[in-house]
């Protein structure tokens, strides 16, 4: 009987420091000013269609908000054609490089929620990128629904 080997790839673990942004359903209002700071930050108008985060109404009429999670092994990364995506090895941070992306929408495909989305104006994707560290959508959230929290605490 011949044994069978499992290859896997060399993934490296998250460090330390990564943060993501992790949603509270039972604390959110659904005042949706988390899209309005992100749309402003990021296309300089409010405009919720322009967010690069949605919340919208789950199952049970509780607020879900949809945004990316900047995955260990980010599946948008792995099927961008061109390596216009790319991860920060210390930040965890997942981010397009718009000069690169072709607008292919693999990326979008790829991701378990659609995150990525078409940047009007160009032919270009694009998501979130937790403003650099520092989220917008975070610090208008008066309800305190929304936290960047190092990943550690998320399991």
């Amino acid at each position: 009987m011949e044994s069978v080997q499992l290859i896997t790839p060399d993934l490296d673990p998250a460090p330390m420091n990564t943060k993501i942004i992790l949603h509270n359903p039972d604390r959110c209002t659904g005042c949706r000013q988390c899209m309005t700071a992100c749309s402003f930050k990021n296309f300089n108008t409010y405009n919720y269609d322009l967010s690069l985060c949605k919340v919208i109404r789950g199952p049970d009429k509780e607020f879900v908000r949809i945004h990316c999670h900047h995955c260990s092994d980010p599946m948008c990364l792995a099927s961008c054609p061109v390596s216009a995506i790319s991860k920060d090895h210390e930040t965890g941070i997942v981010t397009v490089d718009k000069m690169r992306c072709i607008g292919c929408k693999s990326c979008t495909w790829a991701c378990p929620i659609s995150v990525p989305q078409m940047q009007r104006g160009l032919k270009a994707m694009t998501k979130c990128d937790l403003c650099g560290g520092d989220p917008s959508c975070i610090k208008v959230c008066s309800a305190k629904a929304i936290q960047l929290v190092s990943r550690d605490e998320n399991h």
